[in-house]
């Protein structure tokens, strides 16, 4: 998919060499290193540039390219999929990409839930229950959410992913490939695996919405419905889709001291068959926190290091805070297998590439600025 409003890498190529390039041309990159953070330097046109890369992309690659992008501030060469990968991708819009990419149908419900999903405030699971205060639902409900959602001091370098993986699956978020594995259960093992789904926070949401009335349901704006978009998005957008360099989205939301603390994940990586690769990926993380507002996270991991930037609107209290805790996470990941080579700031609002990256703009190709 095009990629756009990329921040700016540093000075590169000259705008007599920019005036050779042709929208729509088609041109063959060499790349000649691959830095962690995502950067590097390609040969187009008999010249090394430098350039933003996607996070597959690896030092001695040679791949055909379209300029897809062409302006004052540089240009954006997509990368052309494989033959017979996908047919006409190139000229198909920036929706119907995301949907070949995922490997969907492509109808307008599946399109309206991954753009909703995209856009829709991280906070919505702590707006809701709000706007659902004293309804006879609220209490039912809102135990079982609490249920299925980790709390924040419960993670560590030990339990974080089985935490995360067992509160996705609480959620709900693998229920209807459940139910296709559960038609292939005996009788017995079956009846214990529906009552298990039933007791997911998705089966408990459609038992509720299914018991509603008729006026009930004709508010599609309400917020049990909003609540089963947000996890049906989420599920089209957590598997990896069918292109060669996978992508994945998560809208998480945590408890600390009780108070939701809402968590968006994006990552990108290379493919290893059905799985990710989680030695050569990019990870983005946008924390939203009662104290120190939106924190973003952009993460770029390489063998055994990586390269890290620390996002905020608020800049003045970033050296301390790192200095503060950068030693303990240098242990931390140590431990882990992981040495970080480096750790930079950021403002967040005027890092759009990250944003659009957190909302599914990945870097599908080589993005050469002024």
């Amino acid at each position: 998919m095009e990629v756009s409003n990329i921040s700016a890498a540093p000075s590169s190529i000259s705008a007599s060499l920019l005036n050779k390039f042709q929208l729509g041309e088609r041109l063959l990159v060499e790349v000649v290193q691959k830095l962690n953070d995502g950067e590097g330097t390609v040969r187009v046109k008999g010249q090394n540039m430098h350039a933003l890369l996607e996070t597959s992309t690896q030092a001695g690659e040679k791949f055909w390219v379209k300029v897809g992008s062409l302006n004052e501030g540089g240009l954006l060469l997509i990368r052309e999929p494989i033959l017979g990968k996908l047919k006409d991708f190139s000229s198909a819009p920036q929706q119907l990409q995301q949907i070949i990419e995922r490997g969907l149908p492509n109808n307008q419900e599946i399109i309206a839930l991954i753009k909703s999903f995209q856009t829709s405030n991280i906070g919505l699971f702590r707006s809701l229950f709000g706007c659902m205060q004293g309804t006879s639902i609220t209490d039912e409900l809102l135990t079982n959410l609490k249920k299925a959602i980790p709390q924040w001091n419960s993670f560590s370098e030990d339990n974080g992913m089985e935490e995360l993986l067992s509160s996705l699956k609480k959620l709900g978020l693998n229920y209807e490939q459940r139910i296709q594995q559960m038609m292939k259960l005996d009788y017995p093992a079956r009846g214990i695996e529906k009552q298990m789904l039933q007791e997911t926070f998705k089966g408990m949401l459609l038992k509720i919405i299914r018991g509603q009335t008729s006026e009930d349901m004709s508010d599609s704006d309400g917020p049990l419905l909003q609540l089963l978009q947000k996890i049906t998005g989420q599920q089209l957008w957590f598997k990896t889709g069918t292109m060669d360099s996978a992508y994945m989205m998560l809208h998480i939301p945590l408890l600390n001291k009780e108070q939701f603390v809402p968590v968006q994940i994006a990552i990108e990586s290379a493919r290893k068959g059905l799985k990710m690769d989680e030695q050569h990926c990019r990870i983005a993380i946008l924390v939203e926190t009662q104290e120190l507002g939106e924190i973003g996270i952009d993460a770029f991991f390489n063998e055994n290091s990586f390269t890290c930037r620390v996002l905020s609107n608020d800049l003045q209290f970033l050296p301390a805070l790192l200095e503060a805790v950068v030693p303990e996470t240098r242990e931390r990941f140590a431990k882990l297998g992981f040495h970080i080579e480096r750790v930079e700031m950021g403002e967040l609002d005027q890092n759009l590439e990250f944003k659009h990256f957190l909302q599914g703009s990945r870097r599908t190709g080589v993005d050469i600025s002024r």
